[in-house]
């Protein structure tokens, strides 16, 4: 009888033991990867890496398309039409208002803003890279810009030195979200250019 009760003492040790090892996966997942998440913010901005990799390379290949300059900014452009330029039309300036109809999308194609009519902003409250594009055409002129991140939402964090903080535009999982390190494609119309 002794190697009966043996044997069945030892297989509820056993089980005791497997019973606890989905408790400790359990524990490491829903605690201590989180609680590391939490403690290395850094660890957040890694997820992003594959994304600012296709961010630069994209860039890198779209300089070399027909038609698209760069500027020493770094901000690449692409004017479609510029027929104010014959009319000597106002170029906006940095304090100029403009008037304008636009569409915004990421390089995967993602449309953020899509055939916006009517659109009145002031330049100098803008992005630097959509101020600086605006700069290049006259009234009624279309261009296509091609803005880096840190022209971009994720400026103000290369202006402050603090390049591995950027966290983009907006919330993620909302229809406004820009993620981090994102190429911002606008094409502009140009309808009206005020306050030279």
């Amino acid at each position: 009888m002794d190697s009966k009760i043996d044997r069945c003492a030892k297989s509820r040790k056993t089980a005791t033991l497997k019973d606890k090892r989905p408790n400790i996966i359990r524990l490491i997942i829903l605690v201590f990867i989180p609680l590391s998440l939490f403690l290395c913010p850094s660890c957040k901005q890694n997820e992003w890496a594959d994304w600012k990799l296709q961010n630069k390379l994209w860039l890198e290949n779209n300089k070399h398309q027909e038609g698209v300059r760069t500027t020493s900014t770094g901000l690449q452009f692409k004017i479609i039409e510029d027929p104010g330029k014959e009319n000597n039309e106002p170029v906006p300036n940095t304090t100029s208002t403009i008037v304008c109809d636009y569409s915004l999308k990421l390089i995967n194609g993602a449309y953020i803003e899509k055939d916006v009519k009517g659109a009145t902003r002031n330049l100098g409250g803008m992005i630097p890279g959509f101020a600086e594009g605006c700069h290049k055409i006259h009234n009624h002129g279309d261009i296509e810009l091609y803005i880096p991140a840190y022209l971009g939402y994720d400026y103000s964090y290369y202006e402050s030195g603090k390049y591995g903080k950027a966290k983009g535009y907006g919330t993620e999982g909302t229809s406004i979200y820009i993620p981090p390190y994102s190429t911002l494609i606008y094409t502009i119309h140009i309808c009206s250019v005020s306050g030279n």
